[in-house]
């Protein structure tokens, strides 16, 4: 394998909090090496305190993909400073502690597609049950790369494949999403370049069009598919973290039972600065998880 050694300024970096905290699918750990596909590629990742080692892509592209030009301590920094201009100065103890829990996290840089993809198979779903639809997926309609390894199905195999052998592969009512967001990108060779390209709300309204996806799912692919910092995917384990901790300061929603999706993301912009999407991960990454494992 080869070998990754970490700078001061590339710490703190926590692999397995890293893929373990929400924002990717598909990778399997065993021992302490993580594997899965990246950008059309078979990975295989360990780390050894501050070495890094891993195979299957070159330098550059790890370097991307985990995160690592990312400087933790600023971006801290720059949401400290963004909670302390909204509250006047006063402390936020409870996202402090958070952040000292996970503050290895980084965010991935994934591959569109792949991400897209994930996403619309994870909507209303638990960890395991994600996992194996994604596992059965990319096992019959991947292409192969050696024994029992598959990449994710590409687009023009998405669009050939029929409903009802979808949902053979527990895709249940998103076996039509998966269909046609694929044949839409086919006839859209374009779309992830006109993504990029575009400003955060208008590439959010972009990526609505498609079958299945709704805010959040939107969220996430921008998040973790281009690198858009501001964004906040809202999923109920957010919605009751930021309503149990931030509601009465939420401006104008002091009393309300309910809060909008874009009442919290746009809060969360507002509360941390255009690192709310990195704010996101350190409070989801923290979650009881208990609950959606047992399921």
């Amino acid at each position: 394998m080869k070998t990754l050694t970490l700078s001061e300024k590339e710490l703190p970096f926590d692999l397995d909090l890293t893929f373990s905290c929400g924002q990717i699918f598909g990778w399997k750990k065993s021992g302490n090496i993580w594997k899965g596909v990246h950008n059309g590629r078979i990975i295989t990742i360990r780390q050894d305190n501050r070495t890094i080692r891993y195979s299957g892509c070159d330098k550059k592209v790890l370097y991307h993909f985990l995160g690592l030009k990312d400087n933790i301590p600023e971006i801290y920094q720059s949401i400290c400073t963004h909670i302390a201009k909204f509250t006047h100065e006063k402390q936020d103890l409870f996202f402090l502690e958070r952040f000292l829990l996970s503050k290895g996290i980084r965010i991935l840089r994934q591959d569109p597609w792949e991400c897209l993809f994930s996403f619309i198979c994870s909507s209303n779903s638990n960890v395991r049950t994600i996992g194996k639809r994604i596992g059965l997926l990319m096992e019959n309609y991947g292409t192969c790369c050696s024994i029992g390894e598959n990449l994710f199905p590409e687009p023009l195999a998405m669009g050939a494949i029929d409903e009802e052998s979808l949902r053979k592969c527990l895709t249940g009512y998103r076996a039509p999403y998966l269909m046609g967001t694929a044949e839409y990108i086919i006839t859209h060779p374009d779309f992830f370049l006109k993504i990029s390209s575009l400003s955060y709300p208008d590439a959010k309204k972009e990526l609505m069009i498609l079958p299945g996806v709704g805010p959040k799912v939107a969220d996430c692919v921008l998040l973790f598919g281009f690198e858009r910092m501001e964004a906040v995917p809202v999923d109920i384990r957010i919605r009751k973290i930021i309503t149990a901790q931030y509601q009465d300061i939420i401006p104008g929603e002091k009393g309300t039972k309910t809060l909008s999706y874009d009442t919290i993301a746009d809060f969360c912009r507002s509360y941390f600065g255009p690192y709310a999407g990195y704010a996101q991960q350190y409070l989801f990454a923290t979650r009881d998880v208990r609950q959606e494992l047992s399921v």
